[in-house]
């Protein structure tokens, strides 16, 4: 049997080392860095019509880091398709080129903005390969003032508004450097240092053909007509795809993208909500029936109760009311014993209600 024998200065050597603490360097910054177009903001996906994405910016610094990394400068380019996407002039002053709309999401002092323009045929300026063949956004902004260069957070430096020209995907893309020499979005420190881009990311859109989802709401008790009710259409995931507001006698046309299924819902102050689960539109126009609005929600709780009541009747009397005013049911001006059978005859109903007449 091989017996391992350790002379006694290797030991002294382990000992010494064990007992006297080991020195250990700060962590090298190593930021999270992002840009991001995000997904649709507001509008809808369908052809001849407007929707919104945010341009971002986001950094995360180990906190262990010495020193933060901070960003004090970006220049951002975001490709697209022409054939399919046009952007939509921001200040609408057709002498200084189609522009976004910069804000002050990222950076929190006084913007300093270098570039805001767009391209629809290879720029002049030093410019991404992506520009050649497809159209780009342009932005570059820093700031001074506020709180010097970002170290951490996520904001909006730009809102861009798409307009739908044809069918297909707009094929966004974000053209990032390596080297942090232009052409290409870069991210900057205060120093002029290039800082890297972890990671780009692009929504996944399609221009799709428009389909209308169409029905009529009516209101309990009214004494005008059945305008100014808000009806929606809500995603699976209970985002809003579009909204639109009923005519005198009740109807409404949602613009929605063709092939979807839909949750619709209307609302108007005073009455609970009404809504209608599971609304495919697989056709160019879906009707889906008439409803008919519960009045005496007065506190918009979703339920009609003691609550309501008592609110009506601490109103009782009172004239020359608006529409906003929840109490005055039926707007008839007045908060009267119209307004209280209204609620007392719904004492108890919550909502939303089913979409039924």
């Amino acid at each position: 049997m091989k017996v391992r024998v350790f002379s006694l200065s290797l030991v002294t050597v382990l000992l010494v080392a064990a007992l006297v603490p080991i020195s250990v360097g700060a962590q090298s910054p190593d930021p999270d860095t992002s840009i991001v177009v995000t997904d649709i903001v507001s509008g809808a996906p369908l052809v001849s019509k407007n929707f919104t994405t945010d341009l971002q910016i986001s950094i995360t610094n180990v906190v262990t880091s010495t020193p933060q990394v901070g960003v004090l400068g970006a220049e951002i380019w975001v490709s697209f398709d022409p054939a399919v996407v046009s952007v939509q002039d921001f200040d609408g002053d057709a002498g200084n080129g189609t522009q976004v709309e910069v804000k002050n999401g990222f950076f929190d002092g006084s913007l300093v903005v270098v570039a805001n323009e767009v391209f629809y045929d290879t720029p002049t300026i030093e410019h991404p390969a992506a520009c050649d063949t497809q159209g780009c956004v342009h932005v570059s902004v820093s700031h001074i003032g506020g709180s010097g260069p970002v170290t951490d957070g996520t904001g909006t430096v730009a809102t861009i508004t798409w307009v739908a020209q044809a069918l297909g995907s707009p094929n966004i893309g974000i053209p990032v450097v390596d080297t942090g020499v232009p052409p290409g979005s870069v991210l900057a420190d205060a120093d002029g240092q290039h800082i890297p881009i972890g990671s780009v990311s692009v929504p996944d859109i399609t221009i799709v053909d428009v389909g209308v989802v169409e029905g009529v709401v009516e209101r309990q008790g009214t004494r005008t007509d059945n305008a100014g009710v808000e009806v929606v259409a809500l995603a699976a995931d209970g985002g809003v795809v579009t909204t639109a507001t009923t005519a005198s006698d009740g109807s409404f046309a949602l613009e929605v993208p063709l092939g979807g299924t839909y949750g619709v819902g209307a609302g108007y102050a005073g009455y609970l909500r009404a809504h209608k689960n599971s609304v495919y539109v697989g056709e160019d126009n879906v009707d889906i029936g008439s409803t008919r609005l519960m009045g005496g929600d007065v506190n918009a709780d979703s339920c009609i109760n003691i609550l309501d009541i008592v609110s009506i009747i601490g109103d009782f009397g009172q004239t020359d009311l608006d529409a906003s005013n929840s109490q005055d049911i039926n707007d008839d001006s007045t908060v009267n014993i119209l307004d209280l059978t209204i609620a007392a005859g719904n004492f108890s109903s919550c909502g939303p209600t089913a979409w039924t007449p």
